[in-house]
C-alpha cells in the first residue's frame, strides 16, 4: 500500500512557522512521516535571539511537532544543547522528532529503506567522529550502503558529482560542487528517490542504472530553503510503495550521470565494421529511389537492413565518411552537411555530425530488446556529451570559454526508417540570447505546427508519440523541446536543417542535395573530423 511522505528543505531555526505549516497539511494529507532534509536548526554562530528562543521552546516541548519526523544532519554543527538530550534519548530530541545523524540506515514501520550521510564533506582518513559531528568522509558515505543494495529514499547535504550531466533541467545560478563518494553511494544503492539542498530548487530528469532488466531508476531533487526570497519549492509531497518494482521507462528519462560505457563489440558486428556507408541521413526516405523533391511516390515497403543505408549489414556500402564506431552507436559526417567548412574554421571541417544507432528501428522505444534500448539510449548520449566536450576544446577563447554550442535534433515517427540524431555546432552567442530556441518557435509558428512542448509534462506527453525533439546546449545553459507530430499537418523533414540554416544565414543550403561534396572532400571531411575528435573519442579506449 503506498503512504505519503513529505521532505522539506532548510528550516534555519524557523520551527514554529514550518511544523505549524506541517501541522495543517498533515490534517489534509494523512502523510505517513515528513524528513527534514536540511538544516533543522540555525547555524549556532550566528543565530539570532528569536531562533535560539525557538530552539528553547523546542526543547521544553512548547513547539509540537504533528507527525513522525526524520531530521537529516545538515551543514550546522548542532548546538549543545541539542547534542547533549540527542545523548540522553537515543537520537530522539522530542516527541515525534528522530535524528537520521551523520552516516545512518533505517527501515521505517511502513517499510521505507531510509539511507542518511550528514554533514559537509572533509578529505583525510577516517578518524572516529560522533554519529552528531557535522562532517563526513568518503568512508562514511561507503560504510552508509554497507550491506545494502537498494534504498528508497537517500538523504546527503551534498549534492553527488555531475548529477547534472547528461541533463536537460536547469539550476538557476551556480550549482553546488559534487562529491564522487556521493555519486558511488547513490550508483551502489540505486534510490527510488534522492533528496539534497540547495540554495536554489533542483529536479533533475528520472535516470536509471546499469544492472539487469527492470533496471532500477532514480529521482534526484534538490529543495530550496524555507522562506526564500524568490518563493522557489522548499518542500515537497509525493506517494511511495514499499518493495514496489521499478516503474517503466518514461520518455524523458536519462542514463545515470554516474557511469559510463566500456567498449563491448557484439559479435553480431564483427563481420560487418568495414562495410559502413552513410547516404542518407538528413532526414530523407531511405526508399525514395532518386524521386524529385515533392514528387509523390509510389509506397514501397520499408528496406530491411540489408538495404538500409545505415545498417551495418547493407553491403553496399562505403567507409569514407565514418568517424567513430561505438558499442551500440556510431558516427558519420553528414551528406551534404548544412555548414561550409569556413562556417566554423576553428573546427577545420563542417561540424555537421550524425548519431546513428546499430540497431535498425525507426524510434527508440521500437528497439524491442530493453538493455539494447538502454545501452543504445546511453551510447547517444555519451557520444553527444564527447562531441560537445571536443567544441569546447576547439572554440575556447582566451577568456577560457567555448565560442561554440550546439544543436541535436531527432525526428521519432513510427513510420520512420532508421531512427538518428543530427549533431550541428551553432554560435554560444545565439544559443545564450535564446535565439535557436526562438528560431524554432517561429519556424513552427509560420509553418502552422503545434507549439514546442517545453514543459517536463508536456515533453513526456508529446513523447508519447511522434516528435521532433530539439536539445539546445552551451556551457552554461541546456534547453530541450519537443515538437508533436501527428497527422493534423504534414511535417517537413528539412526543418531543423530549415531553422538553422536562416539562423546562420545559409538559407540556400536547406536541403542535403542541395549541398553535394565531392568524394575526395568528404574523405578530407572524415579525416579532419577523426583527428579533432580523437582525444574525445571513447571508442578507441580499448581498440
Amino acid at each position: 500500500m503506498a503512504s505519503k511522505i513529505v521532505i522539506i528543505g532548510d528550516i534555519n531555526g524557523k520551527l514554529s512557522e514550518v511544523f505549524g505549516k506541517l501541522a495543517t497539511l498533515h490534517l489534509k494529507q494523512n502523510f505517513a512521516f515528513a524528513i527534514i532534509a536540511g538544516n533543522l536548526f540555525a547555524d549556532p554562530d550566528t543565530a539570532t535571539d528569536d531562533e535560539n528562543q525557538e530552539l528553547v521552546k523546542l526543547l521544553q516541548g512548547s513547539i509540537t511537532v504533528p507527525l513522525p519526523t526524520y531530521f537529516a544532519l545538515g551543514r550546522y554543527a548542532l548546538p549543545a544543547a541539542v547534542v547533549e538530550k540527542l545523548d540522553e534519548s537515543l537520537g530522539e530530541l522530542c516527541p515525534n522528532l528522530t535524528i537520521l545523524g551523520r552516516k545512518v540506515s533505517i527501515k521505517t514501520s511502513e517499510g521505507f529503506r531510509i539511507v542518511a550521510v550528514g554533514g559537509e564533506h572533509v578529505d583525510g582518513a577516517d578518524d572516529p567522529m560522533s554519529q552528531y559531528t557535522a562532517t563526513y568522509k568518503d568512508a562514511d558515505a561507503a560504510a552508509a550502503a554497507k550491506g545494502l543494495v537498494d534504498a528508497d529514499i537517500l538523504l546527503t547535504s551534498d549534492w553527488p558529482a555531475n548529477v547534472r550531466d547528461g541533463a536537460n533541467a536547469q539550476y538557476a545560478g551556480e550549482a553546488p560542487a559534487g562529491v564522487q563518494s556521493i555519486s558511488d553511494l547513490c550508483t551502489a544503492l540505486k534510490p527510488r528517490y534522492h533528496f539534497s539542498t540547495s540554495e536554489n530548487f533542483y529536479e533533475r530528469e528520472p535516470f536509471f542504472h546499469d544492472g539487469p532488466s527492470p533496471r532500477s531508476v532514480t529521482r534526484f531533487l534538490s529543495l530550496a530553503p524555507y522562506g526564500n526570497a524568490t518563493k522557489q519549492k522548499w518542500i515537497y509531497a509525493f506517494s511511495l510503495e514499499p518493495s514496489a518494482p521499478p516503474p517503466k521507462m518514461a520518455a524523458g528519462i536519462t542514463a545515470s550521470p554516474f557511469t559510463t560505457n566500456r567498449k563491448r563489440k557484439l559479435d553480431s558486428q564483427e563481420d560487418n565494421y568495414n562495410n559502413f556507408r552513410y547516404a542518407n541521413g538528413n532526414g530523407e526516405s531511405h526508399y525514395e529511389r532518386g524521386g524529385g523533391r515533392g514528387k509523390r511516390q509510389r509506397y514501397q515497403p520499408p528496406p530491411k537492413p540489408d538495404e538500409c543505408f545505415f545498417c551495418l549489414s547493407n553491403k553496399n556500402c562505403e567507409t569514407h565518411m565514418i568517424g567513430s564506431i561505438g558499442s551500440d552507436v556510431y558516427l558519420t559526417i553528414a551528406k551534404g552537411p548544412l555548414p561550409l567548412r569556413s562556417t566554423f574554421p576553428s573546427l577545420g571541417f563542417p561540424g555537421h555530425i550524425l548519431l546513428i544507432p546499430l540497431q535498425h528501428a525507426p524510434t527508440m522505444s521500437a528497439i524491442a530488446d530493453k538493455e539494447a534500448r538502454q545501452s543504445t539510449v546511453t551510447e547517444m548520449q555519451r557520444y553527444r556529451g564527447a562531441l560537445q566536450s571536443m567544441l569546447v576544446s576547439r572554440s575556447k577563447g582566451e577568456d577560457g570559454r567555448s565560442a561554440l554550442g550546439a544543436v541535436t535534433w531527432e525526428i521519432s515517427r513510427g513510420s520512420g526508417v532508421h531512427l538518428h540524431w543530427q549533431f550541428m555546432p551553432v554560435p554560444v552567442d545565439l544559443i545564450q540570447r535564446g535565439l535557436v530556441e526562438a528560431a524554432f518557435d517561429v519556424e513552427a509558428e509560420n509553418s502552422t505546427y503545434p507549439k514546442f512542448a517545453k514543459t517536463y509534462k508536456e515533453m513526456e506527453g508529446a513523447e508519447e508519440g511522434d516528435f521532433m525533439k530539439v536539445m539546445i546546449w552551451s556551457e552554461s545553459m541546456r534547453k530541450e523541446m519537443v515538437l508533436p507530430l501527428d497527422k493534423s499537418f504534414r511535417f517537413d523533414l528539412q526543418f531543423g536543417r530549415r531553422v538553422l540554416g536562416k539562423l546562420l544565414g545559409l538559407g540556400k543550403r536547406t536541403h542535403w542535395k542541395d549541398c553535394a561534396q565531392s568524394q575526395a572532400e568528404e574523405e578530407a571531411d572524415a579525416a579532419a573530423f577523426k583527428e579533432a575528435f580523437k582525444a574525445f573519442d571513447f571508442s578507441l579506449e580499448e581498440a
